[in-house]
Order: structure tokens, then C-alpha cells, then sequence
């Protein structure tokens, strides 16, 4: 029974990550690839989980435009699942001027028995369009 509660956990969040996503009219694939449904600037964003092992894992994604914008953004922030809720034990940004796309990456030391994702906030700002959507990565457990 132990051992089905974690795999629960990841079914339920799964579900829950595909109506949460519906609401904001992005389309999610399981990679945590954005596709926005009617933007005029962004194209597209991605964000990323990898298990190194040893307690480390590594984090990136990035934020790409039809064409340069004045300002484009990308927000990576690492969560971590603990009494059935997700909470945010760090985050970084990257920004990039007069550019079609940005992107950045870390390695992490995270400590063992919990689930961790990554929630990617995708910007841009061109003239008087400011835009953004979000996406989230699969979550992943460390032993």
C-alpha cells in the first residue's frame, strides 16, 4: 500500500497539471513544451526536470517569439511536493533584450523522499503587447 500512494500522487497531479493548463489556453505536451493558443509575440516555451543522481538534478527551459522583441523572459521555479501541496524552494530568471529567445538552466542539490517539478513562467514584451503563459515539467521523485 505504501509503495501505491506515490504512484497515486503522481496520477492525481498529472490530471491535475492538464485542467489547470486548459484554463489558461496552453497546450501541454508531457515534456512541459508550451504551445500558445493566440499569442502575437511568443512562440513557444519549454521547461525541463533531470534526475543526475547523488541528490542532484538539473533544471532549464526556455522562452522563444515569432520575431525579436524588445524583452523576453523566462522564470524557472523549482518546487517540491510535501503534504499533497507544491511549494517553491527556489527560482531564477532570465532576460534577454532585443531578442527572439532566452534560455537558462541550474544544477541542484535537493534533498532525498520528494517529488520536484519545475513551473516555467514564458514572457515577452514588444511595444504595447506584454505577454505570458506558464508550463510545468513532469514531476520527478528523489530517492
Amino acid at each position: 500500500m505504501k509503495k501505491l500512494i506515490p504512484v497515486l500522487l503522481a496520477i492525481f497531479m498529472l490530471i491535475g497539471i492538464q485542467v489547470a493548463l486548459g484554463a489558461t489556453e496552453t497546450k501541454m505536451s508531457g515534456s512541459g513544451v508550451v504551445s500558445p493558443a493566440a499569442f502575437e509575440t511568443i512562440s513557444g516555451g519549454v521547461c525541463k526536470i533531470v534526475n543526475n543522481g547523488n541528490g542532484t538534478i538539473n533544471i532549464s527551459g526556455s522562452t522563444s517569439a515569432y520575431y525579436g522583441v524588445e524583452k523576453i523572459g523566462l522564470k524557472l521555479n523549482v518546487q517540491y511536493l510535501s503534504g499533497g501541496k507544491w511549494y517553491t524552494l527556489d527560482n531564477y530568471s532570465y532576460y534577454k533584450y532585443n531578442s527572439a529567445y532566452v534560455s537558462g538552466g541550474q544544477l541542484l542539490g535537493v534533498s532525498g523522499g520528494y517529488y520536484y517539478r519545475v513551473s516555467s513562467q514564458h514572457t515577452s514584451l514588444n511595444g504595447g503587447i506584454s505577454e505570458s503563459t506558464q508550463a510545468y515539467s513532469e514531476a520527478i521523485y528523489i530517492q
